[in-house]
C-alpha cells in the first residue's frame, strides 16, 4: 500500500475569490437589515421614552401646582378681609384680595400668550389658628396693640390685623407678647415699616376697634407667594424650549422641563343656582368668597423630535367650556405634545362659607 504523502489522487481545496465575494455581499446586506432594524428600533423606543418623559413631566407638575392650590388661603381664609395689605422685605407695597391670582405672564416674549403666572397665598405657620381680640382701638397706626391673649404669638412673628369686612394690614412684632394690666400687650415695628406708604393706602382708619378688631399670628414665614409660571431657555428659532418654574421670595426653582404652556381659570360659585363657572379674569364686584376653585392646563412636549409625525397646528386646552387655544407653527410641528387639565377646589374658602 502506498504512503499517504504519495497519494497523487487526493487534492486541497480553498474558497475561491467569487466565494469570498459572494460570502462578504451576504454578510453585508445582513448587517445592513440589522443597522436598520436596530435605528428603526431605537428611533422608537426613542419616541417612547421621550413621550414617557413628556408623561412624567406632566404628573409632577399638575401634582405641585395642585398641592399649593389646595393650600391657598391657609392660615387667613377665616378673616373674610376684602383686602391683605403688607409691606414685602424688598420695600414693595402688596395689595391682594383673593388667595389665588392668575395674570398674563410678561417674560415669555413673543410666547406669553402661552403662560399665565398663577400666585398662590398662605401662611404655613403651626401658630395660624392663634388670635387675639382688640382689648382697645386703634383708630391710628400704633407701636403698641392691646389684646385678650397672647397664646401662639411670638418675638419676630407676622401677624394680620384684621376686622371681617374690611381691608387688613399686616404687621410684624419686634418683642415678645407681655401680659400686663388684664391686657395682653404686641409691639409692632414703628411707623418706618410703612415709610413711603401713605398711611390711608396702608392702615385703614376707624376700623380695628375693642371688640372688633382681631389680630392673627401667621408665624415667622407671614404670607407665603408661590408664583408658578413659564422661564425660557430660548425663544430663537421656531421651537422655543420653556420650563415650568417656581417663585418662592427670592428663590426660584425650575420644576418641569419642556412645560410649553401653562394657562388657569377662576372658578366662581353661584349660589342662586349652585353652580361653578368659569373665566380667565377677575369678576366684576365678586367677592374673594365666591373663588371656589381654579382649573389649571398645561401642555408638554417630548424632548425627541419625530419627523415623520406632523402635530395639530392647535391645541385646545378646556375644550368644551370656554376654550383657551395654543398654536403651533414650524419645527414645533415635528414633536408630540400631551396636555394635562384639572380642577383644584379651593377648600379654605370652601370651609369658610
Amino acid at each position: 500500500m502506498p504512503h499517504p504523502a504519495c497519494d497523487t489522487g487526493r487534492r486541497e481545496h480553498g474558497i475561491s475569490l467569487v466565494e469570498l465575494m459572494i460570502g462578504m455581499t451576504i454578510g453585508m446586506i445582513a448587517l445592513l437589515v440589522m443597522v436598520q432594524t436596530f435605528s428603526v428600533s431605537s428611533g422608537h423606543k426613542d419616541n417612547t421614552v421621550s413621550g414617557a418623559d413628556a408623561t412624567t413631566a406632566g404628573h409632577i407638575a399638575l401634582t405641585l401646582i395642585e398641592r399649593d392650590l389646595l393650600n391657598a388661603g391657609s392660615g387667613f381664609a377665616i378673616t373674610k378681609c376684602t383686602e391683605i395689605r403688607q409691606r414685602n422685605s424688598d420695600g414693595s407695597f402688596q395689595k391682594f384680595s383673593y388667595p389665588v391670582t392668575i395674570e398674563a405672564s410678561t417674560t415669555a416674549g413673543t410666547y406669553n400668550n402661552r403662560s399665565d403666572r398663577i400666585t398662590m397665598r398662605y401662611s404655613d405657620s403651626a401658630e395660624a389658628a392663634a388670635t387675639s381680640i382688640i382689648k382697645q382701638s386703634m383708630p391710628d397706626p400704633a407701636t403698641t396693640m392691646f389684646g385678650t391673649s397672647l397664646h401662639g404669638f411670638a418675638d419676630n412673628d407676622f401677624i394680620l390685623l384684621y376686622a371681617p369686612g374690611q381691608p387688613c394690614v399686616v404687621l410684624r412684632l419686634t418683642d415678645r407678647p407681655k401680659w400686663s394690666n388684664d391686657k395682653a400687650h404686641f409691639a409692632v415695628a414703628t411707623r418706618d415699616f410703612y415709610n413711603a406708604i401713605k398711611k390711608d393706602d396702608f392702615y385703614p382708619s376707624g376700623v380695628f376697634l375693642e371688640g372688633v378688631g382681631r389680630l392673627l399670628s401667621l408665624g415667622q414665614g407671614g404670607v407665603t407667594n408661590a408664583e408658578y409660571s413659564l422661564t425660557y431657555r430660548s425663544t430663537s428659532g421656531s421651537v422655543p424650549n420653556s420650563d415650568l418654574q417656581v417663585k418662592n421670595g427670592t428663590r426660584t426653582d425650575t420644576l418641569s422641563r419642556d412645560v410649553i404652556a401653562l394657562r388657569a381659570q377662576y372658578g366662581w360659585w353661584d349660589s342662586a343656582t349652585n353652580t361653578v363657572s368659569f373665566s380667565s379674569s377677575i369678576k366684576a364686584g365678586a367677592d374673594p368668597m365666591q373663588l371656589a376653585a381654579v382649573r389649571v392646563g398645561i401642555v408638554v412636549r417630548a424632548s425627541q423630535r419625530d419627523r415623520s409625525y406632523t402635530a395639530p397646528s392647535s391645541i385646545k386646552l378646556f375644550a368644551f367650556d370656554d376654550p383657551i387655544t395654543i398654536t403651533l407653527a414650524g419645527d414645533e410641528l415635528n414633536y408630540r405634545y400631551r396636555t394635562f387639565e384639572t380642577v383644584v377646589p379651593l377648600r379654605n374658602t370652601i370651609w369658610n362659607r
